[in-house]
């Protein structure tokens, strides 16, 4: 090893503060990982799953229906970690599940990323302005907004960008939208 003088000491703390300081900024405000706990979004995204969540898109962005997100809902679920669902429906949206087939605003929903058919119904209901109506993609296994309701818009962290472990998993979750069956 070489001695450092007191100068070169100084840069490395210098330089090891920012990318700390950059990694945390980093990590509050643009970009984090999350590990998928439930089976609630199988195919999509399989238990113990890691990504990258996004935070740009939810605080200077617009969501739009078919993202993948990430919230807080402790009040309804019960759950203090963050959850990760599909945006189905958005305030004033009406959402419906009739013979096996979503319908968001009495339009039929092409859902080709789900596990299986879904084996219940669920009455027609008008999202409330400032709230979200989400379902995971494992419809029949998924607690949802089926299940403890609406999620406040505040409470949205952010979208689902890349799956990057395990590598057999690895691709892009980034803006998907919803596609409407004519």
């Amino acid at each position: 090893m070489f001695p450092l003088n007191l100068k070169e000491l100084k840069e490395w703390i210098i330089l090891l503060a920012s990318a700390v300081i950059i990694a945390l900024l980093l990590r509050s405000f643009v970009i984090e990982p999350r590990h998928v706990p439930t089976p609630s979004m199988v195919p999509t995204i399989q238990v113990g799953d890691r990504l990258y969540i996004e935070k740009v898109t939810t605080r200077f962005g617009t969501l739009k229906r078919g993202m993948i997100i990430t919230f807080q809902a402790e009040e309804q679920t019960g759950q203090p970690e963050h959850l990760v669902k599909r945006l189905i429906g958005m305030g004033g949206d009406t959402v419906e599940i009739r013979d096996r087939q979503l319908y968001v605003n009495d339009q039929a929903v092409d859902e080709p990323y789900l596990a299986e058919p879904m084996n219940s119904d669920f009455p027609k209901t008008v999202v409330p302005e400032g709230k979200y109506f989400v379902m995971g993609d494992n419809r029949n296994f998924s607690l949802d907004s089926r299940s403890w309701g609406f999620v406040e818009a505040a409470d949205v962290k952010g979208q689902a960008l890349f799956i990057y472990y395990p590598f057999s998993e690895m691709g892009s979750l980034w803006n998907q939208s919803m596609n409407f069956l004519n």
